[in-house]
């Protein structure tokens, strides 16, 4: 047997797209400016994913690791100074390290004064697809963020990024 009706002149209380205001907080400035920050990163990400994952099979993260490397002197970093500078934990640039070192992209090398320390660095093979990569990767960013902006907007826009980092 059905229950028993409810009282039809009662008003649901989630009814979507009410007059009811916008939830304090909301408009907050910072949260304004969180979000296009974000939007803009997001798009960026999808943008550049595409190109070099479809022309290259490379995800970006083995981009940014093998980018991270070939902006090093010497072309090597410590496992832990990878994992901060690609700001994942010690497990996950092990995880990344073993993936991209099965390709034949980077090698690992103990540290002779310390055994607990491994160092990556770039192979040739590494080094040869990191110079193919950044070739489309510079025309994506003239494409999808210099050709934007004008150098003084650049040089804000990086000097602003640098006081968030």
């Amino acid at each position: 047997m059905d229950p028993a009706p409810a009282d039809l002149d009662q008003q649901p209380t989630h009814t979507v797209g009410s007059s009811r205001p916008p939830i304090p907080g909301t408009d907050d400035p910072a949260i304004g400016t969180y979000g296009r920050l974000h939007e803009v990163t997001r798009r960026l990400e999808r943008a550049f994913a595409r190109t070099i994952a479809d022309r290259f099979g490379l995800p970006i993260p083995r981009f940014e690791l093998l980018l991270r490397l070939g902006r090093t002197p010497g072309e090597e970093l410590t496992m832990s100074a990878l994992a901060d500078q690609l700001g994942i934990t010690s497990g996950g640039a092990t995880r990344l390290v073993d993936r991209v070192a099965t390709d034949g992209l980077v090698a690992r090398r103990a540290c002779t004064s310390d055994r607990r320390v491994q160092h990556v660095g770039l192979t040739e093979a590494g080094r040869d697809l990191l110079e193919q990569v950044l070739e489309q990767h510079r025309a994506d960013l003239a494409r999808e963020l210099t050709s934007r902006l004008d150098p003084d907007a650049q040089r804000q826009l990086d000097a602003l990024l640098d006081l968030l980092r």
